[in-house]
């Protein structure tokens, strides 16, 4: 090849450094080695890179200026793939799906997904709904899964309970149960409409039914349409306590007082993952299980 990763890096240097004995001190070559390279990379494009007038830095000319920008927005990419294959010798995978369920996104998670990013730069991560996700699936592109945990054990994968969600009744500032003085009663909260996740992989029957207080239900497939129509006064819900403090801090929603104990509503938490999963997927699950 007449241009190689090798060459453009050389030119690129030099134009930054101003001299090819400056470049030959960022490369940790001679100057004479970089001379011979820019002098080799004009004879074979038959073109000429530099003006060099004795006593003045070298100047690009309008050829090198066009190569020279192109290889401003090429070198990154060099770079990137030669860390990628050394990624991949030292056993990382190029990408990590990870499902997380919207009420098990909390900030531990968030925490862990950050450092997993720092920790391996070069890794692609996607993250999907847990809701959509199913892992025990041959064709499925998931790796972990952080969510409530199964009632069924899923078999060929390996799981971890690593956290609860810790469930608080609560609704809007301007919902009617908010303005309530006193303790509710579980009949106080059959007048007025729930919300509740729809049905899914992760929210099953039995885990909906748990949570259910009131035959008048609205049910959400997402647990952005559950946080909207809550801000606005349409039910009250059963919200994670840790993702319900902002939302209660800013006085956007008040914490509803029952009669009946409600601390013994938590749901367990665990972390899925196959038994195939690579190298930075085992760190993130270290990283998860280690907090």
């Amino acid at each position: 090849m007449l241009i190689t990763s090798e060459r453009l890096m050389y030119l690129v240097t030099v134009a930054d450094q101003g001299s090819f004995s400056a470049a030959a001190r960022v490369l940790n070559v001679s100057p004479s080695a970089v001379n011979q390279m820019i002098n080799n990379m004009e004879v074979d494009l038959d073109l000429s890179l530099f003006d060099r007038t004795a006593g003045k830095a070298p100047k690009l000319t309008n050829a090198g200026k066009a190569i020279y920008f192109q290889a401003q927005e090429l070198m990154p990419r060099f770079e990137a793939i030669e860390k990628k294959v050394q990624s991949l010798k030292d056993g990382v995978e190029t990408s990590l799906t990870i499902a997380v369920h919207g009420f098990t996104f909390t900030e531990q998670v968030n925490n862990a997904i950050y450092e997993l990013t720092q920790e391996f730069p070069q890794l692609q991560v996607n993250i999907v709904d847990s809701e959509q996700a199913d892992l025990t699936s041959e064709s499925s592109s998931v790796d972990i899964v952080i969510s409530p945990a199964s009632l069924v054990p899923l078999r060929g994968l390996e799981s971890k309970m690593f956290d609860k969600v810790h469930w608080q009744f609560v609704a809007a500032t301007s919902h009617p149960l908010a303005k309530r003085r006193g303790e509710l009663t579980k009949l106080d909260l059959i007048e007025h409409f729930q919300l509740l996740s729809s049905q899914g992989r992760v929210a099953t029957p039995e885990l909906i039914e748990s949570l259910r207080y009131s035959p008048k239900v609205i049910s959400c497939d997402q647990t952005y349409q559950i946080r909207s129509l809550l801000l606005n006064g349409t039910g009250f819900t059963m919200y994670p306590k840790r993702l319900a403090k902002e939302l209660v801090d800013n006085g956007s929603v008040k914490v509803l007082k029952v009669d009946f104990d409600s601390d013994l509503l938590e749901w367990p938490v665990e972390v899925c993952w196959s038994q195939a999963i690579g190298q930075a997927g085992q760190w993130f699950i270290d990283s998860l299980l280690d907090e």
